[in-house]
């Protein structure tokens, strides 16, 4: 049944990048507030979650298709896109400040492909939050895989390792990458799309 879905989706998903404990298992109850208050949406190619500017409203879980993060340059050309991440399958997504500090968001987050994603809302999040303990595990460790992720092209960036930063990228889901346009890759790993073209090659 298709609201089941979004409980074993999720249950899975965390599990897959949980080094740590021996494995989250969501009670009956967290399952069925989950088939209850997600909603499975569609998005087309090129379609928003977020705006610049916007309010942060929901937390997002992709089901299928690639996200794109990406705001404008403040100094320079004001129409170049700087692309700083990406969210794939099995992931979870949303302006984070936005959301969680209840300002107008900096980034705009945009469906590479077509997708489907399922949104919480953020006053469902926040009684979740204070009901499970599952959940404050689930979001600590999305965080904590976030920010791991992070830090690690952060220092291959100072580290002039682009190449490392797009074997890590296209590891992650070679398929998937396929879908992405190089100048958007290029944007993330920090180098010219010519760079990324002679990288590609190497590898």
């Amino acid at each position: 049944m298709e609201t089941l879905n979004i409980a074993l989706l999720i249950e899975q998903s965390i599990n897959v990048i949980d080094s740590i404990n021996k494995g989250i298992r969501l009670t009956q109850e967290e399952q069925q507030f989950f088939c209850d208050h997600f909603e499975r949406q569609k998005m087309q190619k090129n379609e928003f979650t977020i705006q610049i500017g916007d309010f942060e409203k929901y937390l997002y879980f992709i089901e299928s298709g690639i996200l794109r993060y990406w705001t404008k340059e403040v100094e320079g050309d004001p129409d170049k896109e700087i692309t700083f991440w990406f969210s794939f399958p099995g992931e979870f997504a949303n302006s984070y400040f936005s959301l969680r500090q209840g300002q107008p968001s900096l980034i705009n987050i945009q469906a590479l492909t077509d997708c489907v994603i399922w949104k919480l809302d953020k006053t469902d999040l926040i009684e979740i939050y204070e009901t499970s303990l599952n959940i404050n595990r689930i979001a600590r460790i999305v965080l904590e895989d976030v920010l791991i992720r992070k830090i690690t092209r952060e220092t291959l960036i100072l580290g002039y390792s682009s190449e490392k930063i797009y074997k890590d990228l296209i590891a992650r889901n070679k398929e998937l990458i396929q879908n992405i346009p190089l100048k958007y890759i290029a944007s993330y790993i920090g180098v010219t799309p010519q760079r990324l073209s002679q990288i590609r090659k190497k590898i």
